[in-house]
């Protein structure tokens, strides 16, 4: 069989595993490569997404392979997305900080000058870091390892009281994905509570790792995954943004500020993410997550019977 089949509800679980995971992985390195030559902000963005979406593919398909090989794996990813992840919120606070100074003027904005030339400072030290990072840990011989473990299956010594590596994939699917929308619906409630900061941060991990395993499967989704997707996106950006606001309020309660600069940043930062929640809790009200989990239900009952 050849990665470049296409795959569809039917297919065998330990085939879309395989086909799938190959495909995650190939499109990491073609990032990899291409962030090494350019260090564009965006590049290094789709890079870090796309290691956080081979890591969800490979917590989704760990079953498949055996004990210790997936989990080797996710530790390297893990490295490289901290690498990632320390650059882009550092580019986040840069972009912030700078907004800030323009809204506030030369009054207020000022003070902040000395935050930004730091995380300038800060940038270089990590774009440095990255290069010589993606160069060490991203390596040839962990992209080489990556597909011999990708193209290994346990199809012939499957784990005692493991799946059937043999199942059509619309059925191992459907209960992944209701896996990951019942970590959202736990987090919920205090998520809900305007002042419990760390739920709504574990909530925006949650949707994350939701979205991407949606992304994984996309094709047995059908005409409403672009919907569905969408909406998924939007409360993970919202989410995203206050927990940025709430980093970055940290950020000034730890800084020296004379009192004129202090009050009006801290409260340009309290209204933002006020605003924020706000439209967090209409969404909530408006598109809530029971009715998404409904629409994915639906459609992988139709797929399934399909199947059969």
């Amino acid at each position: 069989m050849s990665n470049n089949m296409q795959l569809d509800g039917s297919t065998p679980l330990w085939f879309a595993a395989r086909t799938l995971l190959s495909r995650r992985g190939e499109d990491f390195f073609r990032l990899r490569d291409r962030t090494l030559k350019t260090s564009d902000v965006e590049d290094i963005h789709d890079l870090r997404v796309a290691s956080r979406r081979l890591r969800e593919g490979m917590d989704l398909f760990s079953p498949c392979y055996p004990a210790g090989n997936i989990a080797r794996l996710v530790r390297q990813f893990k490295r490289v997305t901290r690498l990632l992840g320390d650059i882009r919120n550092t580019d986040e606070a840069i972009i912030f900080f700078s907004a800030l100074v323009e809204e506030l003027g030369p009054d207020h904005g000022s003070g902040l000058e000395g935050i930004i030339d730091g995380f300038l400072m800060k940038r270089k030290r990590e774009l440095k870091g990255l290069r010589s990072g993606l160069r060490e840990i991203a390596s040839d011989p962990l992209h080489d390892l990556c597909r011999r473990i990708f193209n290994a299956p346990s199809l012939f010594t499957p784990a005692a009281g493991g799946i059937d590596l043999f199942m059509p994939l619309s059925c191992f699917a459907g209960d992944a994905l209701e896996t990951r929308l019942a970590v959202i619906l736990k987090l919920l409630p205090e998520a809900r509570q305007a002042a419990e900061i760390e739920a709504q941060h574990l909530l925006r991990i949650a949707i994350k790792h939701y979205r991407y395993r949606m992304e994984i499967l996309s094709f047995l989704i059908g005409p409403c995954y672009e919907e569905i997707h969408g909406i998924l996106k939007s409360y993970q950006d919202l989410l995203g943004k206050m927990h940025d606001l709430d980093v970055f309020a940290g950020i000034i309660r730890g800084t020296a500020f004379a009192p004129p600069t202090d009050d009006p940043v801290s409260r340009a930062i309290t209204t933002r993410r006020d605003g924020l929640f706000a439209d967090f809790t209409a969404m909530l009200e408006k598109i809530p997550f029971e009715k998404i989990g409904e629409g994915i239900r639906s459609t992988f009952e139709t797929e399934q019977a399909r199947s059969n």
